[in-house]
């Protein structure tokens, strides 16, 4: 005899139909659902879930790890009347959301402790270092705990590409990036206004859609509008300037087929087939990606400074130095068993619920009772092998001597980068990041040591800014090999996409009373605003279930 089928149906809220996109498809799939509701590119949430109700009185979660996604668990679940605690094995608060300056010392998993010992008031974000506008979640908490918040040069046309592999007169030749830019928009510009001139694309456009075309081929590749060709631009950049110049108007004797600028004189353009020979113009795009636009964000004075805001909300909460070793769990109650690291001695805490937002991959490896099925989901994602490395420079000399402030130079070498610092400008001095590693040039980075480290930097930045470095470095660096520091072990967890499909859906769901949490089970790995919005979601479903209770 069959079963009588229920006519009625479960409505999911946006939230759980975002979280099955992003769990399914990746970032690219929850981003395709947000577009359809005209969302844009926005967080899928700009604040943490109304949860209705109080819970039963001593109702108590354990969380594991003090990141982001742990103290926000806290916090939110804390203001809803549960007794929250948060183990943590580092001695201090933030998890990866850390910041190097003078006294901090992070640890190696083979013991090694290296101490950052720049001048006081200098800083090294080497952690988070930047956030785009749409990251909601996170300027939630940045409004609601008063973290300052400045601009963070991402792109500055100003820094320098220099490609010692590039073919032609451009190989090994330091430019700037908007004199390829420009260049390349110009001579692309020109191409595709002559075709249109010459009636190659009468089929697809109508006379005054072509017009349209060409004048806008003529401002945006700066063309001469007589012959449509581009003859350079004092836009790419100057040889001279002269504020008390003048600009003198066209000779109507026809000597002169534009005005005369005495005030800034235009640097000579790259010919064409220079630029295509090098490839220097496929290294930039006309839009910057959505994640990493032009102008960014950054906290005041470090971006733990946004952690900083959070433990002043919860530090009570926090149990530090505090290493778990056993995570079990009954019908009734979670146990979560960890070491004081202070004095060695072996505590134990029980809660109805726990979060935990430990490492994927050191969560494998230790005593639990959690299924073979979650187990196999723990061990899929890969470790991402990630370094950096940040150099003190006594002399600002790239704002003085090249007119950069923020944004970087490159040289075209895996892991090798020059960031400038988006703050301290105009200081005496500034903290310059040199390295910044990923996969396998991260491995080989991390094998160097901090000698190694500073002398290849400085080696390879010299190429950059010619007797600089060598000259001004203030003999104070600070590396951090992320898959290398303990209680760590990874950048971030990178997941290929077959895995994502078939584990994130188990790490997302309830595990009897255990629940994961962090920028690892989210759709933007590696990304603050996917630690914060996992712990959203999961908070949702603890209180869901505690009021069913």
């Amino acid at each position: 005899m069959s079963k009588t089928r229920s006519n009625q149906s479960r409505t999911i809220t946006k939230r759980e139909f975002l979280e099955g996109c992003a769990a399914f498809g990746g970032a690219s799939a929850m981003m395709t659902a947000l577009n359809g509701w005209d969302m844009g590119i926005a967080s899928a949430a700009e604040a943490p879930p109304n949860l209705m109700g109080s819970p039963k009185k001593g109702s108590k979660v354990l969380i594991l790890g003090a990141g982001l996604a742990g103290m926000t668990a806290a916090y939110e679940l804390g203001l809803r009347g549960y007794d929250c605690k948060i183990i943590e094995a580092r001695p201090f608060a933030g998890g990866r959301c850390q910041s190097s300056r003078a006294g901090f010392t992070t640890t190696t998993v083979d013991g090694e402790n290296r101490t950052c010992d720049f001048d006081e008031g200098q800083y090294f974000n080497h952690g988070p270092w930047r956030l785009p506008s749409f990251h909601h979640a996170v300027f939630h908490y940045i409004r609601k705990f008063g973290v300052p918040i400045e601009i963070m040069v991402q792109e500055n046309d100003l820094g320098y590409v220099q490609y010692d592999n590039a073919s032609g007169p451009l190989g090994g030749r330091r430019v700037r990036k908007r004199e390829i830019k420009a260049d390349m928009r110009g001579y692309t510009s020109e191409l595709l206004a002559k075709l249109t001139d010459q009636g190659a694309l009468d089929e697809k456009l109508t006379n005054r859609d072509r017009e349209k075309l060409t004048d806008y081929l003529i401002r945006e590749g700066f063309l001469d509008a007589k012959d449509l060709s581009y003859k350079g631009t004092v836009h790419r950049g100057i040889t001279k300037f002269n504020a008390m110049g003048t600009i003198d108007p066209i000779d109507p004797m026809g000597s002169s087929e534009r005005p005369v600028n005495n005030v800034m004189s235009a640097s000579k353009a790259f010919a064409f087939k220079e630029i295509l020979q090098s490839g220097l113009g496929n290294s930039f795009q006309g839009v910057t990606t959505i994640d990493h636009p032009s102008t960014m964000y950054q906290a005041v004075g470090g971006m733990d400074q946004i952690a900083r805001g959070f433990e002043r909300a919860i530090g009570e909460k926090i149990t530090f130095d505090a290493e778990v070793l056993e995570l079990k769990q009954d019908e009734d109650n979670v146990k979560v068993t960890y070491r004081d690291n202070k004095n060695g001695k072996i505590r134990s805490e029980n809660a109805n619920f726990c979060i935990t937002t430990i490492p994927l991959g050191i969560l494998s490896k230790l005593d639990t009772d959690l299924s073979a099925q979650c187990k196999e989901a723990m061990d899929a994602p890969r470790k991402m092998t990630v370094g950096k490395l940040s150099l003190q420079m006594n002399r600002r000399f790239w704002e003085e001597d090249d007119n950069i402030y923020g944004g970087s130079s490159t040289l075209g070498i895996p892991g090798h980068t020059v960031i400038y610092p988006s703050n301290g400008y105009c200081g005496k001095k500034g903290i310059i990041q040199s390295a910044y590693t990923f996969g396998r040039a991260a491995v080989v980075h991390g094998k160097l040591s901090m000698k190694q480290k500073v002398d290849q930097a400085i080696k390879r930045s010299e190429r950059i800014h010619p007797g600089q470095f060598s000259k001004h470095y203030d003999n104070k660096a600070f590396s951090i090999d992320w898959h290398l520091t303990k209680f760590s072990e990874a950048g971030w967890a990178a997941w290929a996409p077959s895995d994502r499909a078939k584990h994130m859906p188990i790490l997302r769901a309830p595990q009897g009373r255990v629940y994961f949490a962090g920028d690892q089970v989210s759709g933007l790995p590696g990304w603050q605003v996917g630690a914060i919005e996992s712990a959203w979601t999961q908070i949702e479903k603890i209180h869901a279930r505690s009021m069913k209770a």
